[in-house]
């Protein structure tokens, strides 16, 4: 299988990449207003924007994408990442996101999805911080690319993998 010059099996989430970093310029990260809409219509689909909380830190799914709801079989818009939605996996995932939003960086992820009812799916996904007028991460996009060739998928859980910001 090609692999995108960060490693990506979908070259989506290297487009998405790219344009993150085009975005965020000389900046820390790319902001919500940086991202339009039109630019990026054919990734809506594989989009999930995650609001974060700081005070306490949490994060709540504000909106995810068709493709993810279907691969998926499930909405998870306006739930916040917790054990009633991710079981016993939802500290590493909680983790993830703290790590993307205290680093201000993003991160490409390889998973086995063994907390879901689909444990054969696997998944790759792109979560890039989104800074706020203060120059905090106030939201994060993940871009999630789904997938069952056992070949391509991790033998652990989950590997995480800091990308260039």
């Amino acid at each position: 299988m090609d692999m995108g010059q960060n490693g990506f099996r979908d070259p989506r989430l290297e487009w998405l990449y790219g344009y993150w970093l085009e975005k965020k310029g000389d900046r820390r990260a790319a902001s919500r207003c940086d991202l339009a809409p039109f630019e990026i219509k054919p990734l809506l689909p594989i989009l999930n924007l995650i609001d974060v909380r700081h005070e306490p830190l949490g994060f709540r799914h504000r909106l995810v994408g068709t493709e993810i709801v279907e691969r998926l079989g499930r909405d998870a818009t306006g739930c916040w990442v917790g054990s009633a939605l991710y079981g016993p996996a939802w500290t590493s995932i909680f983790d993830g996101l703290r790590a993307v939003t205290e680093e201000v960086r993003p991160y490409r992820r390889i998973a086995h999805l063994d907390w879901h009812v689909r444990q054969w799916l696997s998944m790759e996904s792109l979560e890039l911080p989104l800074i706020g007028a203060d120059g905090e991460v106030n939201m994060i996009v993940r871009a999630a690319s789904y997938f069952t060739d056992p070949h391509s998928a991790t033998r652990e859980r989950c590997i995480a993998t800091p990308l260039a910001a």
